[in-house]
């Protein structure tokens, strides 16, 4: 049972194109970013897919993935979606040729689950996954659901989160213990109400903490603590990070701003972490 950071950065990830910037050219592969995206393997072994940017595809190959059951999509972003077609390696719909491996043939599609506005923008932008092939490769093999309420991916209890990314409706996800909520840069009461209802104590809190600096659709890192603070929680994590920062002056600026949320105060006092995500981080460390 483990839970992997496969990303931690931004849609342009870290180092940025062009970018000559102290972080971009940090030798600490801390502050060495890809696109934000998790994967989650419970006790059981059904795993889960957390967004699937641009990425995806070296996330995949880094972390040695052999399996997906199942797709978790915060948004239809680019950075948390493009990298969709390379799903086709786990599940494909196409000719079959004599060739091919018949097995990624006959597997069932994936199901990607996500809000009603991300399966829209699908249908439209990856029409091709839907119509009949008959000559040609193979594309993936998906099945998109658009839950409103909790549900089972086999062993794993799953609660969508609704949360806004400017004006953009976006989930974030209640799985298991773990709750992963970004791009946001507002929860509603009613949806901090909804975690902390299901889930008395959450093990793992991951939250988008874009920077120091106010922006217009995500959560700073002030904003993103005073969040966290509202969470029954034992760790936190910020993810979606920028080139603004280093990953050590990060956990900083949180460690001289945790002063202000007592709840924060008291995850640390107790021998949890408050601080910045990176790049293959792997918690395995699980009282469910």
């Amino acid at each position: 049972m483990y839970f992997s950071f496969l990303g931690t950065g931004t849609s342009h990830g870290v180092p940025v194109i062009k970018c000559k910037c102290p972080v971009c050219k940090s030798n600490n592969p801390k502050d060495k970013r890809f696109r934000s995206s998790a994967y989650y393997v419970s006790k059981n072994g059904t795993s889960i897919l957390i967004d699937m940017g641009q990425d995806f595809r070296q996330q995949a190959i880094i972390h040695d993935i052999q399996k997906i059951d199942a797709v978790l999509l915060t948004h239809h972003h680019a950075d948390h979606l493009f990298g969709i077609d390379d799903l086709r390696v786990f599940s494909c719909s196409g000719p079959h040729k004599k060739d091919s491996n018949a097995a990624k043939f006959e597997a069932p599609p994936i199901p990607i689950y996500m809000n009603q506005q991300a399966a829209n923008y699908i249908y439209h932008a990856f029409e091709y996954f839907f119509v009949c092939k008959k000559e040609g490769g193979g594309t993936a093999k998906i099945e998109i659901k658009v839950p409103l309420e909790t549900f089972y991916i086999n062993d794993v209890k799953v609660t969508p989160i609704p949360m806004m990314h400017g004006s953009l409706p976006t989930y974030g996800w209640l799985i298991d213990g773990i709750a992963y909520l970004t791009d946001c840069n507002f929860i509603s009461p009613e949806s901090f109400d909804l975690i902390n209802s299901i889930c008395s104590t959450v093990e793992y809190l991951v939250i988008d903490g874009l920077r120091v600096k106010e922006h217009s659709t995500h959560f700073n890192l002030i904003q993103a603590m005073e969040a966290a603070n509202k969470i029954n929680c034992k760790n936190v994590y910020f993810t979606h990070l920028t080139h603004s920062h280093f990953h050590d002056e990060i956990n900083k600026y949180v460690g001289d701003n945790l002063c202000k949320f007592n709840n924060l105060q008291k995850i640390v006092k107790d021998g949890g972490v408050v601080q910045a995500a990176y790049d293959g981080l792997k918690l395995t460390n699980f009282s469910l």
